[in-house]
């Protein structure tokens, strides 16, 4: 839809007050803007305090190397800007290595407790799975530890009205099961006994007990249920690998070495395809000067050889030199004669004697 006159004109004015930077100086902040580590493009987003080094450089190469051509000065000066890059490169690994390395263990540690508390959050939907890995770290056992020892407290109240479904069905999931399982478990029987429903236990479960004698018998059997568990999950974690668990947090720094991330991933491809581009430059100046000096040396040959040689067509006045008269270091081609004009050799005629005498007359 075309916009109006004075939107238009609105649009125009409004443009003027943004238009980027004006000087050379704010030119170069901008197209630098998005630059991360300078290991792509063509140079042009170099960053300052490469640009003085790579001058210096190309003119220790240009000296060094000699280059003879515009073409092969304009390779030295990718080779020069690709040893730049790989510098770069180079420096751009260690300081990445050295900044994993020095967050390592903060990280190794906050790794364990992320997963741990990602465990712990997804303990309800899968109760069994998560349950058993939060066993197998320390901080997952200590989790388990400490809210089990909440739901103790709240069972054990004194006014005895804490205790209810959720918090049975939070101690199901924390020891791996649900409370809807089939069969009935322990700790869902005594927690529906707490609080009147008698169905899920044995006769012998303080059967002979009144009412409230026989709930108060099913909190006190939970009670020693969930001591049970207690004392197992305090057992597993004194006879945890704690020596090994540190030994692998003291690693983690050497393991920070190598850095498996997309973006470190990139960055060496990048770094190989530098190097890769410096060799090919290499490869292609060497060609080109090597070429440049076969002509250098075939030129001052074919002067010496005109010089000596003459010219093909006399000049107009000019003597003209017998074959047999030249240089013999530089012996003439052999004249083509024509067959009509061969000279045939002759044969000596030799007179026939006749062997046979003639007798005499008389």
């Amino acid at each position: 839809m075309p916009c109006s006159r004075a939107q238009y004109e609105a649009n125009l004015k409004n443009a003027q007050k943004s238009t980027g930077p004006k000087t050379a100086e704010g030119k170069a902040k901008s197209r630098a803007n998005s630059l991360k580590h300078g290991l792509t493009g063509d140079g042009i987003v170099i960053p300052t305090e490469d640009a003085a080094e790579l001058d210096s450089r190309f003119a220790a190469l240009e000296a060094e190397m000699k280059p003879a051509g515009t073409l092969a000065r304009q390779l030295v000066g990718r080779v020069a800007l690709m040893s730049i890059r790989l510098d770069r490169s180079a420096q751009h690994e260690a300081k990445a290595i050295a900044h994993r390395m020095r967050k390592a263990r903060a990280e190794f540690d906050d790794a364990r407790l992320a997963e741990m508390e990602n465990h712990y959050s997804w303990i309800a939907s899968e109760p069994s799975t998560n349950a058993r890995r939060l066993r197998m770290s320390p901080e997952g056992i200590k989790r388990l530890i400490d809210v089990i020892e909440d739901l103790r407290a709240d069972l054990t109240h004194p006014d005895g009205h804490r205790w209810d479904w959720a918090r049975c069905e939070q101690l199901h999931h924390l020891m791996g099961l649900r409370r809807v399982d089939v069969p009935v478990s322990r700790a869902r029987a005594l927690s529906d006994a707490i609080e009147g429903n008698f169905r899920n236990l044995d006769q012998g479960d303080g059967g002979d007990l009144a009412l409230k004698d026989r709930q108060e018998w099913a909190r006190n059997a939970l009670v020693v249920l969930i001591d049970g568990e207690l004392g197992k999950l305090r057992d597993l974690h004194d006879r945890f690998d704690h020596e090994g668990l540190e030994l692998d947090r003291e690693e983690a720094e050497h393991r920070a070495i190598f850095d498996p991330s997309p973006a470190a991933v990139l960055a060496r491809k990048y770094e190989a395809a530098t190097e890769r581009g410096l060799y090919r430059a290499l490869r292609e100046f060497r060609e080109i000067q090597a070429d440049s000096t076969q002509i250098v040396e075939a030129q001052p040959l074919a002067d010496e050889t005109a010089e000596e040689m003459g010219s093909s067509f006399p000049e107009p006045g000019e003597e003209v030199v017998a074959d047999s008269e030249m240089d013999s270091t530089f012996p003439p081609k052999p004249r083509h004669v024509p067959k009509s004009r061969e000279k045939t050799p002759s044969i000596p005629q030799t007179t026939q004697v006749s062997s046979r005498i003639e007798p005499s007359p008389g």
